[in-house]
């Protein structure tokens, strides 16, 4: 196997099983697992795949980039940055899909929440 091929590999895995074990099989393992022995499973496959996924990037090594960019997409990428920082933090304030935040029938979102409208 080509390193390549297995950081996609490890990628694809450690994608696929976070989102496997978060919902279609979260209550199967619990019930037979148990919380704790769920948080294990869970946390030693995610430290193996992150690991694979570490080992292949160094086993590539540095390769030439594919696409060259002149120097002003540095100056427009901070730009975007910080637009997207802004709307990130504001995103907490008054969101109602934060942790202990109710949600009110009928309420209709404000602030930057009404444009991000991510939890």
């Amino acid at each position: 196997m080509t390193p390549q091929a297995g950081l996609f590999l490890s990628c694809i895995a450690f994608v696929g099983l976070h989102l496997l074990w978060s919902h279609p099989m979260r209550s199967w393992m619990v019930s037979h697992l148990g919380e704790r022995g769920f948080q294990l499973v869970y946390s030693l496959q995610s430290l193996l795949f992150f690991g694979l996924m570490i080992y292949f990037y160094h086993a590539i090594g540095r390769e030439p980039p594919n696409w060259q960019f002149g120097a002003w997409v540095w100056p427009v990428g901070t730009v975007l940055m910080w637009l997207a920082s802004i709307l990130f933090v504001g995103s907490f304030i008054s969101n109602p899909a934060l942790p202990g935040a109710r949600l009110e029938r009928g309420r209709i979102p404000g602030g930057v929440f009404t444009i991000t409208r991510h939890p």
